[in-house]
Order: C-alpha cells, then sequence, then structure tokens
C-alpha cells in the first residue's frame, strides 16, 4: 500500500471546483479551485510509484486549464518528488493568486495642527518656554473648518488562478466620532469646531480641548509626545510612554521602560528601562541613575549614582561622578570615570573607550551580513552537492530533482549579488580622524574583578581588584595595559603614553652612566 500524506478525510469546502482529473493504473490525480478562485490545490493517490506523475506533465496539464503564472514550481517539485516517493497527498496548494487589495478608507484631513506636525515655541522674554504657551496645536475658533472627511476609495483588482481579474475591493468608511466642542456637517463632509480652543485627534475621537499643560506625570492622559521643540515634563514618565523632541528633554521626575528621542540634549532624574528603555540623543545626557537602559548619545554622558546593567555609548565622555558602572558595557570615545568600575560580585563589565560608536555599530553589522550570506552559500552548496549526484532515476523524480537544483542555483546567485554589495562596503570602509579620541579609563575609587577593558587593540579582563585613583591606558609598546597614577580625564592617553615611552627609552642611559661612576 502506498504512503499518505496530508489529512486522510478530504476538507469540505463551499463553492470548490474540480478543474481537471486524471485516473491512470499508477495513480489518481485531482486539481481542485478553491471558491474564490484564488488557490488551487493537487490530490494524488499513488498506486505504482514507479510511474507517477512527472513535473512536466503535471505542468503541461496545468497550462491546458490556464494555470501558468500563478504556479508554485517549488511547491510543484516537492508534490512530484513524494509521489515518485509513494506518497499519496491530499490538498497541496501549488498555485495561487492575487487576492484583491481593499481601497484606501475614509480619513481625515486636518485643516489645522495638533502636534504631530511641525511646532513653533514662544519664549518670554527670558527665553524659557511654557508649555501653555507652545504653538504645537493652532489655536481655532468657533465655526471654523478643522478637518475634511474623504470618503472611501476603491483599491486594486486581484487575480485569480487562471489570470482573470478580481473586481476591487472599497475601502471602509470614516469611524469619527465628534467629540467635546466639534460638529458634522450635515453631508458629513467637514467637522467644525463649536467652541474656541486647539484641536485634538486621537484617530477616532475629534475634539476641541483648551490647553495641553504636562504638570504631572506622563501617563495616559498625555499620551506619547511628538514635539519639534523642548519637552518639559514636571512629573514622571510610565512604562511605554515615549517622547521624541527636536530641541531637547527634560523629566524632573523618574522615567520607566520609555523611548527618549532627541536632537538636543537630555536630562532626568533616573530611568529603569528594564532591559528596553531607550535614551538617543544628539547632545549631552544627564541623569542621576540609570538601570537597564540602551543609551546612545552623541554628547558626554554623565551620571550622578550609577550605571547598571545597562548598554552606553557617547561620542564623548561618560562619567559616573559619585558611584559606579557595573555590569553591561559603555564604549566612549572621550574617555571613561567613575568612582567604581564594576561590582564585588565579579559581573562582566565591558568598558571600551577611543572609540566612535557610529563608525564600529556600522563595521560590525556589515561583519555580521557577511558571515551571514557566507552561511547561507555553503547551506545552499552544501545541499546541491548530493542533489546533482543523483543520476538515472525515475523521469518523475528526476525531473523534480532538477527543478529543485535550478531553483537552489539561482537562490545561490542572488545571494552571491547581494554579498558582493557588503564585500564591497567593507573592502572600502573608512573610519575618520576623531582628534578627540581618548582610550583612557579612570577609577577613582576601586576596579573590580571582572571588568573587560578594551583599549585600542588590546582586550584584557581584570583578575583581581585594585584601589584607586588610578589611570589605565594602553601599553603600546609591550602590549596589555598600563595601570598608572590618575590624572584627569582631560589628559589624553597620547601624551600620556608619550611621556612612559620617553622614560623607558632614557631608562638604560641612566643605569650604563651610573655603572660607569
Amino acid at each position: 500500500m502506498a504512503a499518505t500524506s496530508g489529512p486522510q478525510q478530504q476538507k469540505a469546502e463551499i463553492g470548490v471546483k474540480i478543474l481537471a482529473e486524471k485516473k491512470t493504473p499508477a495513480y489518481i490525480l485531482r486539481l481542485q479551485l478553491g471558491a474564490s478562485q484564488l488557490n488551487l490545490y493537487a490530490f494524488i493517490t499513488v498506486f505504482d510509484a514507479e510511474h507517477t506523475i512527472p513535473p512536466s506533465e503535471l505542468i503541461e496539464l496545468l497550462a491546458k486549464n490556464n494555470v501558468k503564472d500563478s504556479l508554485d514550481l517549488e511547491e510543484v517539485a516537492k508534490f512530484c518528488s513524494k509521489a515518485a516517493m509513494g506518497i499519496s497527498q491530499e490538498e497541496i496548494r501549488i498555485a495561487t493568486g492575487t487576492e484583491p487589495i481593499p481601497g484606501k478608507d475614509g480619513w481625515l484631513e486636518l485643516a489645522v495642527k495638533t502636534g504631530g506636525d511641525d511646532t513653533a515655541f514662544i519664549e518670554d522674554e527670558q527665553g524659557n518656554v511654557d508649555l501653555r504657551n507652545l504653538q504645537s496645536f493652532t489655536n481655532v475658533e468657533a465655526g471654523q473648518q478643522i478637518g475634511i472627511i474623504h470618503p472611501p476609495a476603491y483599491g486594486s483588482p486581484g487575480i485569480t488562478v487562471h489570470g482573470q481579474p478580481i473586481p476591487p475591493l472599497e475601502g471602509l468608511p470614516l469611524d469619527l466620532c465628534a467629540g467635546d466642542g466639534v460638529e458634522l456637517s450635515a453631508d458629513g463632509a467637514s467637522a467644525i469646531a463649536t467652541s474656541a480652543g486647539r484641536v485634538v485627534f486621537d484617530g477616532h475621537t475629534l475634539a476641541v480641548a483648551e490647553e495641553f499643560v504636562v504638570r504631572g506625570d506622563v501617563d495616559f492622559s498625555v499620551g506619547n509626545i511628538d514635539f519639534n521643540g523642548v519637552v518639559e515634563i514636571k512629573g514622571d514618565v510610565l512604562d511605554d510612554f515615549n517622547i521624541r523632541a527636536s530641541k531637547g528633554i527634560n523629566v524632573s521626575g523618574a522615567v520607566g521602560a520609555c523611548r527618549l528621542e532627541s536632537d538636543g540634549p537630555v536630562e532626568i532624574g533616573s530611568m529603569s528601562g528594564l532591559g528596553t528603555g531607550l535614551i538617543r540623543c544628539r547632545g549631552d545626557l544627564r541623569a542621576n541613575y540609570l538601570n537597564q537602559v540602551r543609551v546612545e548619545c552623541w554628547g558626554n554622558v554623565s551620571v550622578t549614582h550609577e550605571l547598571r546593567n545597562c548598554s552606553v555609548k557617547a561620542t564623548r565622555a561618560i562619567i559616573v561622578e559619585r558611584g559606579s558602572i557595573s555590569g553591561g558595557e559603555a564604549v566612549a570615545l572621550d574617555g571613561i570615570e567613575a568612582k567604581t568600575l564594576g561590582a564585588a560580585s565579579g559581573v562582566k563589565t565591558r568598558l571600551n573607550a577611543g572609540v566612535y560608536f557610529p563608525e564600529a555599530d556600522r563595521l560590525n553589522t556589515l561583519r555580521q551580513q557577511q558571515r551571514s550570506y557566507n552561511l547561507q552559500i555553503q547551506r545552499i552548496g552544501a545541499a546541491l552537492g548530493p542533489l546533482g549526484k543523483r543520476k538515472n532515476l525515475r523521469k518523475a523524480l528526476q525531473e523534480a530533482i532538477e527543478l529543485r537544483v535550478s531553483l537552489l542555483t539561482q537562490r545561490k546567485i542572488n545571494l552571491v549579488t547581494e554579498k558582493k554589495q557588503v564585500d564591497a562596503e567593507l573592502e572600502s570602509f573608512k573610519t575618520e580622524e576623531h582628534p578627540s579620541a581618548n582610550p583612557k579609563i579612570n577609577a577613582l575609587g576601586s576596579l573590580m574583578e571582572g571588568v573587560v577593558i578594551s583599549l585600542g587593540e588590546t582586550t584584557e579582563e581584570i583578575k583581581n581588584k585594585l584601589t584607586g585613583p588610578i589611570s589605565v591606558i594602553e601599553n603600546s609598546t609591550a602590549g596589555g595595559l598600563r595601570f598608572l597614577e590618575h590624572s584627569p580625564l582631560q589628559v589624553m592617553a597620547t601624551k600620556i603614553e608619550a611621556e612612559n615611552i620617553s622614560a623607558e627609552e632614557s631608562t638604560p642611559d641612566e643605569e650604563q652612566n651610573s655603572a660607569a661612576n
């Protein structure tokens, strides 16, 4: 008895159509079209695996029934391969059409600013910005049109497995609720303000509010904030509420697992990111405490008390003024300084100074892509090897294998082409000169066991606790690291190393002079 694959009972589907059926002593083949005419399924019962249907005959049978462009050649190859091995199969999808795309839903065209677009700010004589006076929203008057309601449109037609068009679908009408201070016109085409204020739209309800002031926490009553200017929060920012500001962010309280992104500086009280929190800023970052936060800062990172289990990258310096850096990683171009580096528990803390992280991250991404392409190409090559050695097989199985080889070969060609682009970028990749680069790390109190330090070409793990204050730089002559008397972070590692090399070179001469006397 032939083996079977798939469910033993035929699934009932209303409106299905038998497209073709072929009965031979070796097999019974049935091609069944789904009710939507978007899917074609093949069923086969095998009696004699030696004489089952090859891919070419199945493709020819489908072509006679106007199934060509929608054919899935890889599924045809698998279907015929299993049949050639004596496996009966049911409801195997071998051709797929294109579903019609619904048209654009009805939508609201706002005639005023609601805060999601460009924002203008009004400063007082002292240059301060009061959120109550921010011009991030357009002030409206009663009777003013604030929005135009557009009807839904038709989308793109679909295509059946036979290549016949399927009529396009119309989008959904706008589900708009008129909130406080808003009414819809009689023809449903316009939204009109019935009171003065500013417009608020949450995607469903359109309303006119009198003011927007963040005096407390950022929570559901406020939502995410996206301003083209400075954002100041006088309370806390709760988990999952994100803030983007073009000119800076200032949070007086604590920040949860959120995203803070700014083209300017960021200053916060503390942040517990729970592994998902992110701060990305183009200016300096100041905080009292950061825990499980990812930081990308195009400036200095200054923390008062502690960086714990964070990934912090800065294009300037990373400084923890009165506390520690424990766990996670810290990467800085202009050096790293803290009272304590590492933790008594020996938790791994990785420190890398003198590195411009945007370049390093891009280089690492390119290398990962290169490794991925190499692995995929290698796996395809390993799969093609055994397939190419299989000769003198039954016609159906031989054709199925040849089709599979053709598909894998094309996939390999595409991967090789993509890999060449990555290889070319890697080959031409050049790092820029960064005059402020300072591969130097200062431990003002303690340098704990388990800290992994990378400076220049050297990476070394601290095996025993060291007591500070000390400065750590790379030993460019003997390799490894130099643990030296503390010097301010502003003193460049290159200058210190040059002085040490000069001292080392002069020592033999002094010893010879002493011996001569």
